[in-house]
């Protein structure tokens, strides 16, 4: 899986992933942490990362850049 973009809210990633699904590529919003060792409560979701095949990467990034995401 590649990651094709980063975010700052889950709406924005799950509108980009609902984009790309409509378009027949498959995707995955990844949502990380703030401390991966030791992560607090209320202490913030840390990266959200949209992922897609390697092989659609290059498609989906495309995609994304022609409406402007």
């Amino acid at each position: 899986m590649t990651v094709i973009n980063e975010y700052s809210t889950l709406p924005e990633a799950y509108i980009d992933k609902g984009f790309l699904k409509s378009h027949g590529i498959d995707a995955v919003v990844e949502q990380g942490a703030l401390s991966e060792l030791f992560p607090a409560p209320g202490a913030g979701q840390g990266s959200i990362t949209l992922c897609v095949p390697d092989d659609r990467a290059a498609e989906a990034s495309r995609l994304l850049s022609r409406r402007g995401a």
